[in-house]
């Protein structure tokens, strides 16, 4: 692959000092200079036009899409997409078809399902209506319907009783604002499946959720304060890799996450989280597009164990996405053709606007002879 000119894109908080971004920022951006590509940075807060401007100004060949969120909402990740596609740019990752389906759990439910990938029996929960999907048993888990971050995902979550749940739903509701979504509780190990790549996706080595540090009795649930650095719970659980499956349920697991994946259309790199339940069944519990990439983060150190160290791993996700872009010969005519209309529309535009009195009869576009007919004498 020719070497090309990249934008690294990411959200990034400002304030009275310094602005701030994440360590991956900075480990990707390396990662890509190091394999010889033309690398900038752009850092988006809560102005649009800031973000097509530097577009403009850096004319890159491909945008490596790091924006999780904008002006500081995570919803609207799927939106900054939406902008890219909209534009034309080239950008790594799953677009905001991809990203809108995710987002909603339910969705996400019903698509599995279509494909025959195995998920909890679930239950949503809002001020007016209840939705029911399958016959549920205790213990429940109880989450909002939408979210990332494991925002609302706590200990609490997972209720054995009946008043328990009405507790956790009513703290969604009047807390989070947000639907409860109450899945039955899948007993069993918890692995993550790395998958990259998209018409011949590789799935990466399984790894496992370890949580035989937690105290005696605390519910078998990675919750957000496992996932902070800064809490002292955070050493309590740890991500391994799965190194005593057999083959059989290794590659089960493998392949619900890879179907998973496909199922929602999430592109060129994917995390599935999947509950191995007593009967075997591997059961997807969350897809997640553009996980994290970190070079210590769940994924990288998955395909390290593949034999992809992070800058080669960092290239595969622009491989993966470079691809998806490369025009075949009639979508390059298409192209072209488009440009031409727009040129022609944006002149038409300037002459309404430097007029007075446009005569637009006189702005012609130019079209080619309609096949077999006669030309007008």
């Amino acid at each position: 692959m020719d070497k090309l000119k990249i934008t690294v894109l990411f959200w990034e908080e400002r304030g009275p000092e310094k602005a701030k971004h994440d360590e991956v920022v900075d480990e990707v951006f390396a990662a890509l200079k190091a394999s010889g590509h033309d690398v900038a940075l752009l850092g988006l807060c809560d102005d649009l036009r800031e973000l097509l401007d530097k577009l403009d100004e850096q004319r890159p060949d491909l945008v490596f899409n790091l924006c999780e969120r904008f002006a500081d909402n995570d919803a609207f990740e799927m939106n900054v997409t939406a902008v890219l596609e909209m534009v034309g740019q080239p950008f790594t990752g799953t677009g905001p078809q991809g990203m809108a389906m995710r987002q909603d759990k339910v969705l996400t439910k019903k698509l599995l399902q279509f494909h025959n990938v195995p998920y909890p029996n679930y239950a949503i929960f809002d001020k007016h209506n209840i939705e029911f999907a399958g016959k549920m048993h205790f213990p429940l888990f109880v989450k909002p319907l939408k979210g990332d971050t494991s925002l609302g995902i706590e200990g609490s979550s997972l209720v054995t009783e009946y008043s328990k749940m009405v507790e956790r739903i009513d703290f969604i509701h009047s807390q989070l604002k947000e639907q409860a979504l109450v899945e039955e509780y899948i007993e069993g190990r918890e692995f993550y499946v790395g998958v990259l790549g998209n018409d011949q996706s590789e799935a990466l080595p399984v790894m496992e959720l370890d949580f035989s540090g937690l105290p005696a009795g605390t519910p078998r649930v990675f919750a957000r304060n496992y996932k902070d650095e800064s809490s002292p719970d955070y050493k309590f659980v740890n991500v391994e890799v799965a190194t005593d499956l057999n083959p059989e349920t290794r590659a089960r697991i493998t392949a619900t996450g890879k179907e998973a994946a496909y199922a929602l259309k999430v592109r060129d790199y994917a995390r599935v989280d999947i509950r191995l339940s007593p009967t075997g069944t591997a059961v997807v519990v969350e897809v997640n597009a553009n996980p994290y990439l970190e070079r210590t983060s769940t994924f990288a150190l998955a395909a390290l164990q593949a034999g992809l160290g992070y800058n080669t791993l960092i290239n595969r996700i622009v491989e993966a996405a470079w691809k998806r872009y490369e025009p075949t010969p009639f979508l390059a005519q298409l192209q072209k053709a488009r440009s031409e209309r727009v040129r022609t529309r944006r002149q038409v535009s300037r002459l309404i606007e430097t007029c007075e009195k446009p005569e637009l009869a006189k702005v012609t576009e130019t079209r080619p002879p309609v096949i077999g007919t006669n030309p007008p004498a």
